[in-house]
């Protein structure tokens, strides 16, 4: 099962100052309310792609948690099919035994 790469959001102190400076206006002296502004909406975009990631990290967990479940299922079902297998041959041996060994003993007596 393929896992999708992990990428991470803008973390990085370069990342948000780059991102800020983006959201304000490059020619005019910007204000405190809209710096806030502009700062609480990068703020909610940082928050919305970390829940966007989140919700797809639960979903590869999710996924491989159902993977693994049905790969054991299966395993199950081969060790199942190889003692049931298993111990029909180790019957017919045994059940084969009983008969010959007698059969042996008796010949030993007679040479």
């Amino acid at each position: 099962m393929d896992m999708p790469a992990v990428q991470s959001p803008l973390t990085t102190d370069e990342d948000i100052s780059s991102a800020l400076e983006e959201h304000l206006e490059p020619d005019t002296q910007p204000s405190v309310r809209s710096m806030i502004a502009n700062t609480g909406k990068t703020l909610k975009h940082f928050v919305d792609q970390l829940r966007r990631k989140e919700t797809e990290l639960e979903g590869v967990k999710a996924a491989a948690t159902a993977e693994f479940e049905r790969v054991v299922a299966l395993a199950k079902i081969v060790r199942e099919n190889c003692h049931a297998e298993t111990d029909a041959d180790l019957h017919q041996i045994r059940t084969t035994l009983e008969v010959l060994d007698p059969a042996r003993a008796k010949l030993s007596e007679m040479a």
